[in-house]
């Protein structure tokens, strides 16, 4: 009988550390949230607006690096540190970084239109378009994606009769040389804010 009890008690104790080891490994399975420290994160992005409003964008960018030294999947910190990063005049590494935001958070429409502001700038106005687009899907009521997706077209549109220009002969080319100058004038009036 001692034998079945002591039996019976290694049974016991190996379904419970097999019970433990799967609970474990299901809490490791669980994603750990974007901010563990939301306070400082949100402490970090004050600082950093101060510093902008100032006109300090060196100090707001090295503000919100060290932040992203703690909390480096923050979501407001990353955002800000592209934002900085554009107005540094650090395109590439702006568009890099609002990239990766859009790739893992794509319901968020502010962080499309910023990178199709990026992409328009550098004229890329395909990915622009594309990113405008995005942009709607996630909030089709996003009205400053609207107006940046109009501008955009215009853009595209006078590049499209630049093209045709280009490949037209004498007679054609007067028509589309006015058509260009109309759209010009559209996409110039479109642009101001």
């Amino acid at each position: 009988m001692t034998r079945s009890i002591k039996a019976f008690a290694t049974v016991l104790f190996l379904a419970y550390a097999s019970h433990q080891s799967a609970q474990s490994q299901a809490l490791d399975a669980i994603p750990r949230p974007l901010v563990s420290q939301p306070k400082l994160a949100m402490q970090a992005v004050d600082v950093a607006r101060g510093h902008w409003k100032a006109g300090r964008i060196a100090q707001a960018l090295k503000a919100i690096e060290a932040a992203l030294l703690d909390e480096p999947q923050d979501l407001s910190l990353r955002f800000m540190r592209g934002s900085l990063l554009y107005e540094s005049s650090r395109f590439e590494e702006s568009i890099k970084q609002f990239s990766e935001l859009a790739e893992q958070f794509p319901e968020l429409a502010e962080i499309h239109n910023n990178l199709a502001g990026l992409y328009a700038r550098e004229g890329k106005l395909d990915l622009a378009r594309l990113s405008l687009e995005r942009a709607l899907q996630a909030q089709p009521a996003y009205a400053l994606a609207w107006e940046n997706l109009a501008s955009v077209l215009a853009r595209q549109s006078v590049q499209a009769l630049q093209r045709a220009g280009d490949h037209s002969k004498d007679a054609e080319r007067r028509r589309i040389d006015s058509k260009i100058k109309i759209a010009r004038e559209l996409t110039e009036r479109i642009l101001k804010p």
